[in-house]
C-alpha cells in the first residue's frame, strides 16, 4: 500500500493508493481530508498509512461535538429516569454545546476541555455540576469511539477543576423542634415529622405507602419514588437507586403520629369526594401530594417562625434530611446505620457528605476507650475493652429502634 500528497483547488489531500478493482482493474484511491498546507499532509502521510496496514484507520468525520452530544442525548432518554435526563439535557443545551458544540468531532483536544472547564464553567456554575458535565462528554465521546467517529477519547486525559464542596445547613435538636412544633398545626405535619426523622427524600416521602409501614414492628419500607414524567406531571417510579430501596426503624413517637393519621383516614374513606390512593401522605381528597403544593406549606411555615424570630436559620426541606443525618451521628449513632436509613450506595458517601460530624466521633470514641490506647480507666471515664457477645446485625438494630428522639 503506497501513498502520496496531491493538490486539489487550494487544499491538500493525502491519496491511498489501494488494491486495483478486480473486476474492472481500475485503479483505487481514497482521498482523505483537506489540508491548508502541504507540509502538514507530508507529516500525516505516514501515520495514515500505517493505520490503514493495521486496520484501525478511522476516516475524519465532519460531525460535530454539537452532533455527537445531542445523538447521546437522545438515545440517553430511554435508558435513565426523566429526571436524571432533564439534567442532562440542561448540561448539554445550556453549557456544553453552546461553547464546544461547533468544533469538529476529530478535531476536538484536550485543551478545549480544559479551557470550557476551567475558564468558562467555573464562573457559571459549580464545580460538582462541572464534573457532572465531564461524565457526559466523557460517555459520549466512548460511544463516538466505539461508532468510529473518532479513534481516542480525548476527555480521558483533562485536569478537572478543583473546588470546595458544596454546603449545607442544619438545624440543631431545639431548631428542629421549634419548627416541628409550629408544623403541628399544618395539614402535611407528617410529611414534616418523616423528613426529620426518617431522613427520606421528598420523592420517597410523597409516595410511601400505608401497606410499606408495619406500625407493630415499628418498620417503613421505602420501594418508590414520585417523581416528574416526560408528560410535565408526576408519576410513581423506581427510587433514586437501588440502594434507595431500603426499610428504615421508626421512633415511637414517629409511630404515635401515623397511627392517628391513619385512623383518621380510615374515617375519610367513607367519604364521596375522597378517592383513595393508599398513601401515607395525600391530600385532603386522597390523591397524591405534589411537591409544589409541599413546599408551599413548608415554607409557610418557616416564614412563620423567622417573622417571630428574624436569626432563625433558613433551610432548605432538602436539608432536613441532612439534619437528620447530623443529629444521628452526633448522638453516637454508627455511620453504617445513618448509611442505610438515608439509603446511600456505601459508607464512604456518608462519611464524605457528613465529615465536618466525624470529630465529635472521634472524641465520644476516646472517652468510651479510657484514658490511653490500652483502655486503662480514669477515674472521670469507664473504659470499654471488649463487645458484647451478639451478632452486629442484632446490635444494629437494637441500636436503631433505640435511637433517643429527634425532638
Amino acid at each position: 500500500m503506497t501513498g502520496s500528497v496531491a493538490k486539489k483547488g487550494k487544499r491538500y489531500y493525502i491519496v491511498i493508493e489501494l488494491e486495483r478493482d478486480e473486476v474492472t482493474g481500475k485503479r483505487n484511491q481514497k482521498w482523505l481530508s483537506g489540508y491548508s498546507r502541504k507540509r502538514d499532509a507530508e507529516n500525516a502521510l505516514p501515520g495514515v498509512l500505517a493505520d490503514y496496514q493495521r486496520g484501525t484507520f478511522v476516516e475524519p468525520t465532519k460531525k460535530t461535538v454539537g452532533d455527537q452530544m445531542s445523538e447521546w442525548l437522545e438515545d440517553k432518554k430511554t435508558s435513565v429516569k426523566y429526571n436524571t435526563w432533564l439534567s442532562y439535557r440542561w448540561l448539554v443545551n445550556t453549557h456544553i454545546n453552546p461553547n464546544i458544540g461547533s468544533i469538529q468531532l476529530s478535531k476536538l483536544k484536550p485543551k478545549h476541555l480544559h479551557d470550557l472547564y476551567n475558564k468558562v464553567l467555573i464562573n457559571k456554575i459549580s464545580v460538582s455540576s462541572i464534573r457532572k458535565a465531564h461524565v457526559l462528554i466523557l460517555d459520549s465521546l466512548n460511544r463516538a469511539v466505539l461508532w468510529g467517529y473518532v479513534t481516542q477519547n480525548v476527555a480521558t486525559v483533562v485536569d478537572l477543576p478543583q473546588g470546595k464542596k458544596t454546603k449545607f445547613k442544619v438545624w440543631n435538636e431545639e431548631e428542629l423542634k421549634i419548627f416541628l412544633e409550629a408544623a403541628k398545626e399544618d395539614q402535611y405535619y407528617e410529611a414534616f415529622e418523616l423528613a426529620a426523622s426518617t431522613g427520606m427524600r421528598q420523592s420517597e416521602i410523597l409516595a410511601v405507602t400505608r401497606d410499606c409501614v408495619d406500625l407493630k414492628i415499628r418498620m417503613l419500607s421505602v420501594r418508590q419514588a414520585y417523581t416528574l414524567d416526560a408528560a410535565g406531571g408526576h408519576d410513581f417510579n423506581d427510587t433514586k437507586t437501588e440502594s434507595s430501596e431500603r426499610s428504615i426503624a421508626l421512633f415511637e413517637n414517629t409511630v404515635s403520629i401515623l397511627e392517628k393519621l391513619f385512623s383518621r383516614q380510615v374515617q375519610l374513606k367513607h367519604s364521596q369526594c375522597y378517592k383513595d390512593h393508599g398513601l401515607v401522605i395525600q391530600t385532603s381528597v386522597g390523591t397524591p401530594l405534589g411537591p409544589r403544593n409541599l413546599m408551599r406549606h413548608y415554607y409557610r411555615i418557616l416564614n412563620k417562625i423567622i417573622k417571630d424570630r428574624p436569626d432563625f436559620p433558613r433551610i432548605r426541606f432538602q436539608d432536613l434530611r441532612h439534619t437528620h443525618a447530623s443529629l444521628l451521628l452526633k448522638s453516637g449513632i454508627h455511620p453504617k446505620i445513618v448509611q442505610e436509613r438515608l439509603g446511600h450506595s456505601s459508607i464512604k458517601v456518608t462519611l464524605d457528605i457528613y465529615s465536618h460530624v466525624l470529630p465529635n466521633l472521634q472524641e465520644a470514641a476516646l472517652k468510651n476507650i479510657g484514658s490511653s490506647i490500652l483502655g486503662e480507666k480514669s477515674a472521670n471515664n469507664k473504659a470499654i475493652t471488649s463487645f458484647p457477645k451478639k451478632s452486629f446485625r442484632a446490635i444494629k438494630v437494637r441500636r436503631m429502634l433505640e435511637v433517643p428522639s429527634l425532638k
